[in-house]
């Protein structure tokens, strides 16, 4: 009977077991955007890649070797646009935002990315 037990319980713990190991997944999020020169402010909704990456801490980092941490990445992303209403001839209308499609726990681009922590602290915009 315990065989049959773990057994039946043996996908359960797998699926826990690569749930631990990495978190990295899409997640929604909201952008707050502000024109002032259009006078407006929207919230846009969109994807963003976030979570846990497996990582281990070297007890000795030797200066003959580069150090990075994986950290929760986009794979493939596309850009969406939005275009504000009510402004002046010659401003700028037109606002360009990624939009994840795929994340991966992976080393951080430094050239294209911002590595630093997705905030969830909710914006608003300011009051004129």
């Amino acid at each position: 009977m315990r065989g049959v037990v773990m057994v039946m319980l043996l996908p359960v713990l797998m699926r826990a077991v690569s749930e631990c190991r990495s978190s990295c997944r899409l997640t929604n999020i909201s952008i707050t955007v502000e024109s002032e020169e259009c006078g407006s402010c929207i919230t846009i909704d969109t994807t963003a890649c976030a979570g846990l990456c497996r990582t281990q801490e070297r007890v000795y980092r030797s200066p003959m070797m580069q150090y990075y941490q994986n950290t929760c990445n986009f794979i493939e992303w596309t850009y969406e646009t939005y275009e504000f209403k009510g402004c002046p001839v010659g401003v700028d209308s037109v606002f360009t935002y990624p939009v994840a499609l795929s994340c991966d726990c992976s080393k951080c681009n430094t050239d294209i990315t911002d590595c630093g922590v997705l905030s969830h602290q909710t914006t608003t915009c300011n009051v004129h």
